[in-house]
């Protein structure tokens, strides 16, 4: 074997062994139902059922062909063993929040059962996932035939076959359970027929081997029927230009007919005589993706992006993926190479080939995703050895853009197993209980005497509505637990109102409380998005717990005194006011309140809103506007006094935190524009006249603020707010 060659299926296989080693069981798309599909053959059941309730769990799979799932299961019998201990489902699996990063992403629960060594059902499985990997190995071939023939020297060979193995993706579906290797391996290899027989001219036997190929093509994946009629039209051709003679020209095509009718047909025939659907499209359009009614072209604009990214790079169930600045740089480099290639003038019958089959396609693709929600990349993988002999055919002769892109692709294929697969699915990292607290604000709240909050972080913790936050926060296993139990993360408002909440297995899905080791300690960062009808002007209170998710019961809270800590507020979040103020009964300039006589005004009364006049014993509202100056560290008491001087005591008062203890003084900030609202009602035997009002705030102790204008310092330190009109 050229050593080139040899040197790149070593790499290409290290490259495989990696990302399998580093996805988790089942954490790959489809790859539990394509499982169960080997299973059912390895246990000597025959194929899977189409019709009626489908016994070996393979879902919509049993209308894939067989030809992957027997060769699996030439090589799962020997290992038989029950998978399902391996079910641990994440009750959390699929959340797709903004900015999750590495958040419930995993379908499963995983534990030592798939730790190395391997042995029973992880051994089974991962033996099985070297099917894709020999699949793989078959598609660089392939691909480097396809590229020797078509350029006729090593290099372009050896180009061809490198744009496969440092595909990053196509190495990533290589090491788990999947028909999709196999689909472009067979469909690489038909393409490479097809240029034999243009190259070394139209005989029986490479009819005959054309025919096999594109039958096994066929027996891959559904979307490989295709081949049938691309290579019968390209036979045709080829046959025109070799001026054969009709009766043999129609010996070649019914000999290619009956191969594919014979080899490949069965499977379609058999379809069609157990369902009435030779296709199997119906197990597919009969699933929860399946689309209620065919969508139009232009409906699928935006899955287009995702269908983009999951070519190159979506790993787990397809939604973990780089930021789009590698996507940016992969589809760029690539496209150059396009570009190239279409520039070229000396385009022959293989780079015809190529393109039409990259065509064909992504035509069939488009019109698979009008029926079901299927924007996944990999689905374009029977025509990635036509893609890679055009992206050749544009890097002949641009040697360092070729070296650029192909390096840069290993190094994506390199990197995802430890930056991306690993970080995404491993649990948590464990630490000292003292090592977390150094990371959080301290809380110490304990949950049924067997699990303790140590402490949380809020970033940030100012925010406008629509913002996302994140919460960090550090947990302890105090005893070993048998119970699961859920976090819960909620951002509590007036009435009780959550404007922003999350629930989630510890360890973002990862680190079911069973598994907790006593003692040691790990944090979480839970991420959500604040409500957009989330009131301005408000202090959120956070509260951070646990509960049983079936009954719903929260785990006892408490302190470390053993006082109750129901609710368990652990922290807060601040969404400052908007600005908005309301139309002004008067508006105020140099008008505020001090901490003593010598400081400058930290609150300034910009205004007021109350009624001209009322009737005694009526409820009147009184809003006050305030501009904070500067932050304080108190918390300080508004007071509202409907007061004559002299009186022994006001005739009515409201005493009470801005905005109903909402948004008290300690989280004002410059800038601040505060509107609160004060209910003042009025004595019943109140005598009519004129009656003023004032407002103040005081302290703790009960002391006032100093307050003062533009001269001085104001009598009893009140602010003046103008007369009522007592009726």
């Amino acid at each position: 074997m050229n050593k080139r060659l040899g040197g790149l299926l070593l790499v290409f296989t290290l490259l495989v062994v990696m990302h399998s080693a580093a996805t988790p069981l089942f954490e790959a798309p489809d790859e539990v139902w394509h499982d169960a599909y080997v299973r059912w053959l390895a246990e000597g059941r025959g194929l899977p059922p189409l019709e009626g309730t489908d016994p070996s769990g393979a879902n919509q799979e049993v209308a894939q062909p067989p030809l992957y799932y027997t060769v699996a299961a030439l090589l799962r019998a020997p290992f038989a063993a029950d998978v399902t201990p391996l079910f641990w489902n994440n009750p959390g699996f699929g959340y797709q929040g903004a900015l999750t990063g590495n958040d419930n992403k995993n379908m499963l629960i995983h534990t030592a059962r798939e730790r190395w060594p391997w042995h029973g059902a992880a051994l089974a499985m991962h033996v099985t996932r070297c099917t894709s990997l020999l699949f793989g190995l078959l598609t660089v071939l392939g691909a480097w035939a396809l590229g020797r023939e078509t350029f006729g020297d090593e290099r372009g060979a050896w180009l061809t076959a490198a744009v496969v193995a440092f595909q990053p993706q196509f190495v990533f579906i290589s090491g788990v359970i999947s028909n999709d290797s196999a689909a472009s391996a067979l469909a690489t290899w038909t393409l490479w027929s097809a240029v034999v027989l243009q190259r070394r001219g139209v005989t029986v036997r490479r009819v005959a081997v054309s025919g096999l190929l594109a039958s096994l093509a066929m027996l891959c994946k559904t979307s490989n029927l295709a081949l049938g009629p691309l290579l019968a039209l390209a036979l045709v051709w080829l046959m025109w230009r070799e001026r054969l003679p009709l009766r043999a020209a129609l010996g070649y095509l019914l000999l290619f007919g009956a191969i594919t009718a014979v080899v490949g047909g069965w499977w379609y025939g058999r379809n069609f005589l157990l369902s009435g659907d030779p296709l199997g499209l119906t197990a597919h359009t009969h699933t929860l993706w399946g689309r209620p009614h065919p969508v139009s072209l232009w409906d699928l604009r935006p899955e287009l992006p995702l269908l983009f990214r999951s070519f190159w790079a979506a790993y787990g169930w397809g939604h973990v993926m780089w930021p789009w600045a590698v996507y940016g740089i992969l589809g760029a480099g690539n496209l150059a190479a396009l570009w190239l290639s279409l520039r070229r003038a000396d385009k022959d019958f293989p780079w015809w080939l190529a393109l039409a089959w990259c065509g064909v396609i992504f035509a069939a693709l488009l019109h698979w995703m009008q029926e079901v929600e299927a924007p996944h990349g990999r689905l374009l993988f029977p025509s990635l050895g036509a893609w890679a002999l055009l992206t050749a055919s544009g890097l002949r002769g641009k040697p360092r853009v070729a070296r650029g892109i192909l390096l840069f692709q290993a190094v994506i294929a390199a990197l995802a197993p430890g930056v991306k697969l690993l970080p995404t699915f491993a649990p948590p990292r464990l630490m000292s209980p003292q090592e977390a607290a150094r990371r959080v604000a301290p809380v110490d709240v304990r949950y049924a005497d067997a699990a303790r909050l140590i402490g949380t972080r809020v970033r940030p913790g100012r925010l406008r509505p629509g913002d996302s936050l994140a919460v960090t926060a550090c947990w302890e296993g105090l005893r070993p637990m048998t119970q699961d139990a859920t976090v819960f993360v909620h951002l509590i408002g007036p009435h009780n109102d959550r404007v922003a909440e999350r629930t989630t297995y510890p360890g973002l899905g990862r680190f079911p409380t069973s598994l907790w080791p006593v003692g040691r300690a790990f944090c979480d960062v839970y991420r959500m998005r604040l409500y957009d009808w989330a009131a301005p002007g408000t202090r959120y209170w956070l509260e951070v717990g646990l509960f049983d998710a079936q009954s719903g019961e929260r785990w006892p809270a408490r302190h470390t005194d053993g006082s109750s800590a129901d609710p368990p507020i652990v922290g807060q979040v601040v969404v400052p006011p908007d600005g908005t103020i309301p139309p002004l009964s008067a508006s105020l300039t140099d008008t505020g309140l001090a901490l003593t006589a010598e400081s400058p005004l930290w609150a300034a009364l910009r205004g007021y809103v109350l009624p001209s006049s009322a009737a005694a014993g009526a409820t009147i509202t009184v809003t006050l506007v305030w501009e904070s100056l500067a932050p304080v560290a108190g918390d300080y008491t508004v007071f509202v006094h409907l007061w004559t001087p002299g009186a022994a005591s006001p005739w009515a008062q409201d005493d009470r935190a801005p905005r109903d203890g909402w948004y008290p003084t300690s989280v004002w900030r410059r800038g601040d524009w505060v509107v609160d609202a004060h209910p003042l009602t009025l004595p019943r035997d109140l005598p009519p006249g004129r009656y003023p009002l004032w407002a103040g705030m005081y302290g703790a102790d009960g002391t006032r603020l100093v307050a003062r204008d533009a001269q001085s310092r104001l009598d009893f330190d009140l602010l003046p707010l103008g007369t009522l009109w007592v009726k």
